[in-house]
């Protein structure tokens, strides 16, 4: 088996995709504000953008706890929010938390950063994948059969 993989897995570098894009896009969006605003009415925006946040912090905070808990384990992650989604941080992440974040910029150009961020996701991850299928083999294997939602 290849090194151990940390307890964040391959975040880190999806994180760096999103730092990237985030740079890229909010540099051509602030040039040209007014053409990407997404509304007039900022508070609406606002309320949005933070039940969004709260929504995506508290699945993803209950997820990590259950990943967690098993980590310490040495044990494969496969109850609670792990049995509905295969990969449920980087799911409510990349689809509830992230684009609620970027609401708050109020531009629907930002917004597109969430495309590289789950193209790289969709790259990374099957490292944490070979990682997995190599630390728990067949359990794993079973596991991923049995799960609800196996792509994000």
């Amino acid at each position: 088996m290849e090194k151990k993989m940390s307890l964040m897995g391959v975040a880190g570098k999806i994180v760096i995709t999103l730092v990237i894009s985030l740079a890229v896009t909010a540099s051509v969006s602030f040039l040209f504000k007014p053409m990407f605003r997404i509304t007039e009415n900022y508070h609406k925006l606002v309320i949005i953008a933070v039940l969004m946040a709260i929504v995506g912090f508290t699945l993803n905070l209950t997820a990590a706890f259950g990943m967690l808990s098993a980590y310490r384990k040495g044990q494969l992650a496969t109850g609670g929010l792990y049995s509905i989604f295969l990969n449920p941080m980087y799911t409510f992440q990349i689809l509830i938390t992230v684009p609620g974040l970027l609401l708050f910029f109020n531009s629907w150009f930002i917004m597109i950063t969430i495309i590289p961020v789950f193209i790289a996701f969709k790259v990374f991850v099957k490292e944490e994948d070979k990682y997995l299928e190599e630390k728990f083999g067949s359990q794993y294997k079973d596991y991923r059969k049995k799960v609800l939602f196996k792509y994000l």
